[in-house]
Parts: structure tokens; C-alpha cells; sequence
């Protein structure tokens, strides 16, 4: 995750991108699942924190759906959108991007704040 870049950010919403590199993929050469929904879980996260930085919390829940895959060398773009965030509890829709604009995998994040 390290390679990850934050594009663009507004209050509840943010834009990143980061290339598919050997240390993310899986056997099969695309995007490993478990860095899909730590994909979801940053940018989530990154998406309250633009409304309250001192509210990033912790994941009550979250819910991936796996939709078409990013092979090693594309460059993948999320966007993350705090679709409420309470006083106790913060909800996140985070959407991945092939290079092409093809959807790759959505997610919904659930958060303690």
C-alpha cells in the first residue's frame, strides 16, 4: 500500500490510485482479495477523516463484492465516499477502477467513530 497516492480529496470524498505491483497480486498475476478490502478499509477511513480528522474509528463491518480483477502492472483508482457519519457511527462506500474504468470491486465499511 505503500505506493498508493491520494489524487484528490473533498469534505467526504477522495480519489486514489495505485499501481498493481508483484506485492499485491496473487497466484494468478491480479490484485489479491485481502488488499482489496484493506483498499476499502483505508480509503474509507481517508473519506471520514475529510469531514473529522480526529474521528478516523474503528471497522464494525465491512462487505466486499468482487466484481472483475486487475492484472500486475495496471494502475487501479478508487474513489471513497463517508455516506454518513454520526455520532457514534460512520458509514463508507469505497468503488476500485481497472485502468479502462471497468469496476473491479465495490465495498461498504461500517465504522466506530
Amino acid at each position: 500500500m505503500d505506493e498508493m497516492k491520494i489524487e484528490r480529496m473533498d469534505k467526504g470524498w477522495v480519489k486514489c490510485s495505485m499501481p498493481v505491483s508483484k506485492k499485491v497480486t496473487n497466484a494468478y498475476g491480479t490484485l489479491h482479495g485481502g488488499c482489496i478490502a484493506t483498499l476499502v478499509d483505508i480509503v474509507g477511513t481517508i473519506a471520514v477523516i475529510t469531514i473529522d480528522p480526529k474521528r478516523a474509528g474503528v471497522s464494525l463491518e465491512m462487505s466486499i463484492s468482487y466484481i472483475s480483477s486487475a492484472k500486475l502492472g495496471e494502475t487501479v483508482s478508487m474513489e471513497g465516499n463517508c455516506m454518513k457519519l454520526g455520532k457514534k457511527i460512520g458509514f463508507t462506500e469505497v468503488k476500485i477502477f481497472g485502468e479502462d474504468g471497468r469496476l473491479v470491486a465495490t465495498g461498504r465499511h461500517t465504522k466506530a467513530v
